[in-house]
């Protein structure tokens, strides 16, 4: 909270654009679609929707990365800290290793009140770049088409049932 310059009282922080859930159902539609239509050739194969993506996620950079340097520690200890790392781990996390290093990768959250609107256009259309760059399918082609909803008086849907 910031103070008001003059008086002190306490102001509240100005609200960014609410997230909507049309762009969060899309966002989901598109890693229904996605995982749907996933080569069989590529080198990741999910097991889910949800392992899609979180990986697809932090493929997009939008992921927290922990490391473990094993340069320098005995067979024993290295062990024990990888394994501390996995224990304090997402249960849906990657792993990578390059020469002593080990990575533990987490995908971020992205629930409505962690993740504001901007950052999550910003996010779905990385999503979106990163199926493209992974498998060569076009996100726009793979999505299912966009419904139209249209609204009903309750009167008009009254009198189609029959009482």
């Amino acid at each position: 909270m910031s103070h008001c310059p003059h008086c002190g009282v306490e102001l509240e922080k100005p609200r960014s654009k609410h997230r909507s859930v049309p762009q969060h159902r899309r966002y989901f539609a598109l890693i229904r679609a996605a995982h749907s239509h996933w080569p069989d050739t590529h080198r990741f194969r999910p097991m889910s929707e949800e392992h899609l993506r979180k990986w697809l996620q932090a493929k997009a950079s939008y992921c927290n990365i922990r490391t473990v340097d094993t340069a320098g520690m005995d067979t024993q200890s290295a062990i024990v800290a990888v394994a501390a790392e996995l224990a304090a781990a997402d249960p849906m996390h990657f792993t990578s290793v390059v020469g002593a290093r080990f990575h533990v990768i987490e995908s971020k959250s992205i629930d409505f009140d962690t993740l504001p609107h901007l950052a999550a256009c910003a996010l779905f259309d990385a999503v979106a770049d990163t199926i493209r760059a992974e498998t060569g399918l076009d996100p726009d082609r793979i999505m299912p088409p966009i419904r139209k909803q249209t609204v009903l008086a309750k009167r008009d849907i009254l009198a189609e049932v029959p009482i």
